[in-house]
């Protein structure tokens, strides 16, 4: 049984040697009858050019009628994933000292401060850290997530005297009044993040959480002649403790190839009062008494600048 043959027709520039050839022939034939050997010359000439036209308009006919690619179109980058980076930045120190119980075996009123009983002891310091942290992309321009970090700084202050120890003790100004200082050093806090996306790669959020410092306090004073505030022995003793509060702030991101996230962040942290008395050893005896107590409060304000990079 004869397979059945497929008519394919081919474009009609193809065809051009077939549509060219009858007009030739026509021409010649034409110019014999009429025995014009120039004219026959022009007739097969225009007919070579009436071809070529019809050729390059059904050319220009195929080229329209070819799909034209649309340009490939950009995915927005996601938030969603883990997230690790650096930061640099400041820590302003927030101390507020205040000085109560000054010499307590002695009656009330017998020391009468001149100078108020506090005041700050504030300090600024360049701050480094890290921080790890994960994302969660949701309803689709909400940024939800949890983050913690570490950091470290050398906020110290001195003074002399120290608030509140400024006074009378019965009726007479003290001297060899004590020094001392507040540090505060390392820092950390874990905090829940939440932020809206202004533009697929750009991420303002605000954070929340709860937050460590440690904080040192030293007072120190010499046994001086006169009305000598440490009139029983020399003092000098330092506390430490890491002081647990809560802090909340925000700032703005910008994602940067996909992967790469630039930050500038701002929190504010409050880790209440610290109550410590000194000089308890050696600051008690007969007819002296040295011992005072110190309430320190402790706030921060951190700043910093952040490059992290998202698995």
């Amino acid at each position: 049984m004869a397979t059945p043959r497929t008519f394919c027709p081919q474009p009609l520039a193809m065809q051009l040697p077939f549509v060219l050839q009858p007009l030739m022939v026509a021409a010649i034939v034409s110019n014999r009858r009429r025995g014009l050997g120039q004219s026959m010359a022009k007739s097969v000439m225009a007919g070579v050019a009436g071809a070529l036209a019809l050729a390059a308009l059904a050319g220009s006919a195929s080229a329209a009628d070819l799909p034209v690619k649309a340009p490939p179109v950009m995915a927005a980058p996601t938030w969603t994933g883990v997230y690790a980076g650096v930061s640099v930045g400041a820590r302003w120190a927030d101390n507020d000292w205040r000085t109560s119980d000054v010499a307590p075996s002695f009656a009330g009123g017998t020391f009468v401060p001149t100078a108020g009983t506090g005041g700050p002891i504030n300090s600024v310091a360049a701050r480094i850290g890290g921080y790890l942290g994960i994302n969660w992309q949701f309803a689709p321009t909400w940024v939800a997530g949890l983050e913690g970090d570490f950091g470290w700084a050398d906020n110290k202050k001195t003074v002399s005297p120290l608030p509140g120890t400024a006074g009378l003790f019965f009726g007479t100004p003290m001297v060899g009044l004590p020094s001392g200082s507040v540090k505060d050093s390392w820092d950390g806090s874990i905090r829940a993040r939440l932020g809206y996306l202004v533009a697929p790669d750009t991420l303002v959020y605000g954070s929340g959480g709860v937050a460590w410092q440690r904080v040192e306090l030293n007072a120190n004073c010499a046994v001086v002649p006169g009305n000598t505030f440490c009139f029983g022995n020399p003092h000098n003793e330092t506390f430490g403790s890491t002081r647990i509060g809560w802090t909340a702030g925000g700032g703005i991101e910008h994602m940067i190839g996909g992967h790469w996230i630039v930050r500038a962040d701002y929190r504010y942290a409050d880790f209440g009062t610290w109550t410590q008395p000194f000089f308890t050893v050696g600051g008690v005896g007969v007819g002296f008494d040295d011992r005072f107590t110190a309430h320190v409060t402790t706030r921060t304000h951190t700043a910093t600048m952040g490059l992290a990079y998202r698995f």
